[in-house]
């Protein structure tokens, strides 16, 4: 699996930002051209091959600028291949660096798992809130069964309110790109993770 956020890989410029909602409304990037988010992003996403393969701030700044296809002026174009970023692309590239893939993950796993025990109480339907209730001892017990409806209409209702929400969140996904075209597990969030902490150990 190769999971990516926010790759603008097979995607227009022009829809970039309307691919990941939450680019349009981050301060930090309101002030840059499409070109020039994507710059960013290849330049300092955890999850850009060029973050992760490419070591020499110089090499990833040139092949930054020949992929993402940001064509500043010449004069910006030298202070870019210096390393000198003014302060709006300085900025984008701080917050583009420090969003984490393995916490995104996460964070789309748990509400998937939400989403999933949400449809098995529907399955279930009232029998979900069935309360069995024992009285006596030995051969005096009784058992009864009660399905509380009142719960289950409640809860029921609950769950209609907030799948919307979820599924807004599961739509957009955290911005995550599962490049691979495999399923993702639960279990590889934490292998993420961990391969984020490797990263920002070294």
């Amino acid at each position: 699996m190769n999971v990516r956020i926010f790759d603008p890989q097979g995607i227009k410029p022009e829809d970039y930002r309307h691919r990941f909602p939450e680019l349009e409304h981050t301060p930090e990037f309101t002030e840059l051209s499409t070109r020039a988010l994507i710059f960013a992003w290849w330049y300092s996403n955890q999850s850009s091959p060029l973050v992760i393969y490419t070591d020499d701030d110089y090499e990833r700044v040139k092949e930054a600028l020949k992929r993402s296809g940001f064509n500043p002026s010449k004069n910006e174009r030298e202070k870019i291949l210096s390393l000198q970023f003014d302060s709006s692309l300085a900025i984008a590239i701080k917050k583009m660096g420090s969003f984490d893939p393995g916490a995104r993950l996460k964070a789309f796993m748990m509400v998937k798992k939400i989403y999933d025990q949400y449809q098995l109480i529907i399955d279930r339907g009232p029998d979900a809130f069935e309360e069995i209730t024992t009285k006596g001892e030995g051969e005096n017990t009784t058992t009864t069964k009660e399905v509380d409806y009142k719960k289950y209409v409640d809860i029921s209702a609950k769950i209609v309110g907030e799948l919307p929400a979820l599924l807004t969140k599961l739509e957009e996904g955290f911005a995550i790109v599962n490049v691979s075209g495999e399923e993702i597990k639960e279990d590889e969030s934490t292998a993420l993770s961990d391969w984020q902490r490797q990263k920002s150990d070294e």
